[in-house]
């Protein structure tokens, strides 16, 4: 790590990179102290000079920070991605969004468009090339060596890819022995044991994604549809279901849902429907939610089996669905804590495990990473696919 005590510099009125001895474990200007406490902060606007060889970049109002080279964080998924600048120390200057970054569903020629366009940005917020990139990407597992030479050789530094599984771990449980669980559009569950790893899930919504935010929607369609059909007792479902969607009869609204809902993320949005039925005391919506979650324990229950975890074992729960339905987090912490575990929720992004992920490689411990504080700004700007 950075000597504390090491120079830093700011640029004077003639423009010209002047020195500033004020150590940097104490505050300056925007800054927090450093340590292992990761403060993010933005940094704009900044002016950039080139003392020694090394690049330094300083704020506007006076404040400096001594830097070296600058990386980018990539969270990457199917329907949106966001990236950040941040350095050694895992302080960030900036975070940005941008188009959807799904290798699988994009294929070589999007995702290359695409990641482009979301990395637009860096060279002016870095003031200059990137150091290297930490990447963590929806639907590469098939394609991981693939994809890490295609992005060396597209963006010419490091890089250190890591699959959206991986990163959601390295935030929530941050390199400790634990199993992670979640639901977002899609679901998984994954853990590391001893140097081992195990996922159980994740296999698309074709397939799989049981207890995901789609899955829920979907069912919550179908038992309504059935409902309507006279094959189950609903109360009402139908109703609410109708006037989620704006339709005035149930053959309106298949329509609209085969027309505007196809895709995996739109029938997910549906989650949030059975979450509110559930919690108005919809007894279907509720079915669907604690299926849901006995889905997911499952999912739990495989990954700790082929593991072997023989301690009282830590389940950490994330995702949209799990973080925005309350009912669900409940139904899932009583399944899993039936066991003998202990369950709790993480609302650390996937952004935060590639921060993280890059600590580790420095050499920072897993008591070390516990006491590292990673808050992530509003995106600076959108950037949208050309």
């Amino acid at each position: 790590m950075r000597d504390s005590a090491a120079p830093c510099y700011q640029q004077d009125s003639s423009g010209e990179a002047a020195r500033v001895d004020k150590p940097l474990d104490e505050p300056v200007g925007e800054l927090q102290p450093l340590g292992v406490e990761a403060e993010l902060f933005r940094l704009l606007p900044r002016q950039h000079a080139r003392v020694g060889g090394q690049r330094y970049i300083s704020a506007a109002r006076g404040s400096c920070v001594c830097e070296g080279e600058l990386l980018v964080a990539v969270d990457g998924g199917g329907s949106g991605s966001r990236a950040l600048i941040f350095d050694a120390e895992a302080r960030v200057y900036a975070s940005f969004e941008g188009p959807p970054l799904n290798y699988a569903t994009l294929g070589r020629e999007g995702f290359l468009r695409n990641i482009k366009a979301l990395l637009k940005p860096v060279p002016e917020l870095c003031g200059g090339r990137a150091a290297g990139y930490v990447l963590s990407l929806a639907g590469v597992s098939a394609f991981r060596d693939e994809v890490e030479k295609l992005l060396e050789s597209e963006l010419g530094a490091r890089v250190w890819l890591l699959t959206d599984i991986e990163a959601v771990y390295m935030a929530a449980a941050r390199g400790r022995d634990a199993i992670v669980v979640s639901s977002g559009t899609g679901s998984f569950a994954y853990g590391r044991r001893k140097g081992r790893s195990a996922r159980a899930g994740g296999w698309g919504y074709i397939f799989g994604d049981e207890g995901s935010a789609y899955w829920i929607g979907r069912e919550l369609v179908r038992r309504a549809l059935a409902c309507y059909d006279g094959r189950e007792e609903c109360g009402e479902l139908v109703s609410l279901l109708l006037q989620r969607l704006g339709a005035s009869t149930v053959e309106e609204a298949v329509k609209k849902l085969y027309r505007e809902y196809a895709a995996p993320s739109r029938t997910a949005e549906l989650a949030k429907l059975a979450c509110e039925a559930a919690e108005a005391g919809c007894e279907v919506a509720l079915r669907v939610i604690e299926e849901a979650a006995r889905e997911l324990e499952r999912m739990v229950s495989a990954v700790e089996r082929r593991l072997g975890f023989e301690e009282r074992t830590t389940v950490y729960g994330t995702g949209g669905a799990l973080l925005g339905c309350r009912l669900l987090a409940e139904a899932l912490k009583r399944f899993v804590e039936a066991k003998g575990r202990v369950f709790r929720l993480s609302e650390a992004p996937a952004l935060v495990g590639c921060v993280l992920h890059y600590l580790s490689l420095r050499g920072l411990g897993v008591e070390e990473l516990e006491r590292v504080s990673v808050k992530i700004p509003a995106p600076l700007r959108r950037v949208e696919a050309p």
